[in-house]
């Protein structure tokens, strides 16, 4: 197994740092460490901020992965990485230091860090249009110097600006990672119950092409109007998600919640089931717990994130279909 020689930067709200650690599974293909669940650490706010891969990957799409790097070089104090650094003898031209000082470092500033790296660096920087970016940073007891391989455009920003808005409409923050959990740019996605459409808007984003279905006429007219607000496409169905017919890489469900949908009830079950037959892939978020629906059907559990806001708990299943 090679090394994993890439780290990636994960930042995420309190409370959607398991969903985050799923975006970058999903994203570089190698597992992320372990963690309490948010209810068992003592600290609910404290989890992994960086993560190892062995391949770089484009995180320009990421809702919560920001950067991704390629280690240079490493060492126990900024000194040992500062002679790491200089013995691999680096030549770049047009390059930038940018540091991340902790406290505890011999190094009074920034400044003084970004300097020091620099020296240890054939070429001739630029503060200002650089070519390269490096990044310096201290980590878990080492520093590490690692360069700038990709950084997220957080394109989701701003799309909670809409003509109709849902109080218990999925956020464009976690659409987009549910939709990352099952396609990539040039796959095909379904939403079943795509509601007011804001998985469809950030997968049209991303260079995926989104279809919905969605049972109310008034709805769909509504999702169709967000989509066309932010100037993508999507196919829109008005219709019944559980008769969709065709194959989709990926599928993404919002199940309702509340007073209407305090269990999984036949509608909601059918969603999922069907789902399962039409896309490779599968991401769902509930409220309930759907363990036993998935192995009926003879899927794979790819990962669970929980989400806490306030009192409300929710689940985000990631599941490969039986027929994938």
């Amino acid at each position: 197994m090679s090394e994993r020689r890439y780290f990636y930067h994960v930042v995420s709200p309190p409370g959607h740092d398991e969903l985050a650690r799923l975006e970058f599974e999903a994203l570089t293909g190698d597992r992320a460490p372990q963690h309490p669940p948010w209810d068992e650490r003592e600290n609910p706010s404290d989890h992994p901020r960086l993560l190892w891969a062995r391949a770089g990957v484009d995180v320009g799409r990421s809702a919560y992965v920001a950067e991704c790097c390629r280690l240079l070089a490493r060492g126990a104090t900024l000194e040992e990485m500062l002679a790491a650094s200089e013995k691999l003898g680096l030549r770049m031209e047009r390059f930038h230091v940018q540091a991340r000082k902790r406290f505890g470092t011999k190094v009074s500033s920034s400044r003084q860090i970004e300097v020091a790296v620099a020296d240890t660096i054939w070429g001739s920087p630029d503060l200002s249009r650089p070519a390269i970016e490096l990044i310096a940073q201290a980590h878990e007891g080492e520093w590490l110097l690692g360069e700038l391989v990709s950084r997220t455009s957080n394109g989701w920003l701003g799309h909670e600006q809409r003509p109709h808005q849902y109080s218990s409409a999925l956020p464009p923050r976690i659409a987009r990672a549910m939709v990352n959990l099952v396609a990539a740019p040039g796959d095909r996605i379904i939403d079943p119950c795509c509601g007011s459409g804001t998985a469809l808007v950030e997968a049209g984003f991303m260079g995926i092409e989104p279809f919905g279905w969605e049972i109310n006429r008034s709805v769909a007219e509504q999702a169709a109007a967000n989509v066309c607000h932010h100037g993508q496409a999507a196919w829109i169905v008005v219709g019944d998600g559980r008769t969709a017919k065709g194959r989709w890489d990926g599928a993404v469900l919002d199940l309702p919640y509340g007073i209407s949908a305090e269990r999984v009830d036949e509608v909601l079950r059918g969603l999922v089931e069907h789902a399962l037959k039409i896309a490779k892939l599968v991401a769902v978020v509930t409220v309930d717990e759907l363990d036993d629906l998935f192995a009926e059907q003879g899927a794979e559990i790819l990962g669970i994130a929980t989400m806490v806001k306030h009192n409300l708990r929710r689940k985000v299943y990631w599941v490969r279909a039986a027929t994938a």
